[in-house]
């Protein structure tokens, strides 16, 4: 009796895992692009935090000189951002070296286009890299 009842409740599982598998793989997409009605002509930025950039680190963002947010670990940034010319400037907080450092990007950004970026810390400078992660598996 225990055999055919636990038979049965791995059949169950089974099933259910295969039903759950192509629905997780369907969403697994490009999840940080805007669509085109959603961007209404404007633009669409989006700024990710690399993986090792450090644990105790802050990843301020700017706009235009305007202080966006900062970021920290396993955090991005996402906007839509009217398009045309903008200094983007990035920054360490708290700055582990004593003085805080700027790094400043002019992208020109064009309407109905999505933008991503990824900065990247390494030792004394910030750098910050055209493209988003790219898409491997169902990780971004």
């Amino acid at each position: 009796m225990k055999n055919s009842n636990s038979a049965s409740k791995f059949i169950l599982l089974v099933f259910a895992a295969i039903n759950l598998v192509p629905a997780a793989a369907l969403h697994a997409g490009s999840g940080y692009d805007y669509s085109r009605s959603q961007l209404m002509g404007n633009s669409g930025l989006t700024i990710f935090r690399e993986a090792d950039y450090g644990n105790e680190n802050g990843l301020s963002i700017y706009l235009d000189g305007v202080p966006i947010t900062t970021l920290s670990r396993g955090e991005g940034y996402r906007a839509i951002v009217r398009p045309g010319r903008h200094v983007l400037t990035i920054s360490n907080t708290p700055s582990p070296y004593g003085k805080t450092k700027f790094t400043n990007k002019t992208i020109h950004l064009a309407a109905g286009q999505n933008y991503a970026f990824t900065a990247i810390w390494e030792v004394e400078t910030i750098t910050l890299q055209d493209g988003g992660y790219q898409y491997h598996g169902f990780y971004r």
